[in-house]
């Protein structure tokens, strides 16, 4: 394969070639290829050296094929006929298909949604499917791609690890200006703290994060704490975090973005790291190596880098 590879010509002059044997003409193939006809004329002797013969002969103002040349132009022309076919074929692929991708309301809403523009502009043919669920999906639900919490085993399914959890206390700069004592764990339990409602984490894999589980990895033997509101959905907690209605807990994955806007802060140093609590791209096996789901797993690897270090 490599000597055969080394026979080849300069691709640059077999695409001049290809375009004045088709023109007919130096100064139409310079046109079309957005070069003066000096650098066509350069590339076809170029060309014309690698091969050591006469592709055209030259007149005022035609060029025609020699036979050599009529052999090089039908080669050149079944080629790029092929490949032509070949990238429409899989421009197709990626265009008529859409990738059902199952995730939890929150990852979809705070983290997907915010870049989906992103990954509009650098995917146009890539659709998606969103589908909102608050627990992994299993073997019966037959998914295409999934962002789960945790790893089940999944016959037919394969895993790519993309980050664990972090988690920590959020709140608006407003509300820490009005509320200094929040800059201390034991100032945070005199104030307004917003947590999920028990019932949340019934479709987790994991145990409960709330204040006291929070509070307690943090060092603090007998948390005070009563939760000033529940929420049943981690975005409208952080709704109302961001009304400026108490402190949340936030998890690293979800309010990274707001935090690095400033609509968020985070008034403590003390954090979370659950390295067991790993969130991983599952996908059918039979569809990992489609060019849709290629881009889709590469894509998510790439933005969740960050979250890896």
């Amino acid at each position: 394969m490599q000597s055969r590879r080394l026979d080849l010509p300069s691709l640059t002059a077999i695409r001049a070639f290809e375009v004045a044997a088709r023109r007919q003409s130096f100064k139409d193939a310079a046109d079309e290829l957005c070069v003066t006809p000096a650098a066509i004329s350069r590339q076809i002797k170029q060309l014309e050296a690698q091969l050591a013969t006469v592709l055209f002969v030259r007149g005022h103002r035609q060029v025609t094929l020699t036979a050599a040349g009529e052999r090089l132009f039908r080669a050149t022309n079944t080629a790029f006929d092929e490949i032509t076919s070949a990238a429409r074929e899989i421009r197709g692929q990626v265009a008529d298909s859409y990738l059902n991708l199952h995730a939890t309301s929150s990852f979809s809403r705070l983290w997907m949604v915010p870049r989906l523009s992103r990954l509009r502009q650098l995917y146009p043919n890539l659709h998606l499917h969103l589908i909102s669920v608050e627990s992994t999906p299993g073997e019966a639900d037959k998914f295409d791609a999934a962002v789960t919490l945790g790893l089940h085993e999944l016959a037919g399914y394969q895993a790519e690890f993309l980050f664990a959890e972090e988690i920590f206390p959020v709140c608006t700069p407003e509300f820490l200006k009005d509320n200094p004592q929040a800059d201390s764990l034991q100032g945070l339990q005199q104030l307004p703290l917003l947590d999920l409602d028990p019932a949340f984490w019934q479709a987790r894999w994991w145990s409960p994060v709330d204040w006291h589980f929070w509070l307690r990895h943090c060092g603090v033997e007998n948390p005070q704490v009563k939760a000033q509101m529940y929420f049943s959905h981690f975005p409208m907690l952080l709704d109302t975090v961001l009304e400026g209605l108490g402190v949340g807990l936030g998890w690293r994955h979800l309010t990274d973005d707001l935090l690095r806007s400033g609509r968020l802060i985070r008034p403590v140093a003390e954090s979370y790291a659950a390295p067991e609590r790993k969130h991983y791209f599952v996908c059918r096996q039979e569809l990992a190596n489609e060019p849709g789901m290629q881009l889709l797993r590469d894509w998510l690897l790439e933005e969740t880098a960050g979250l890896r270090r």
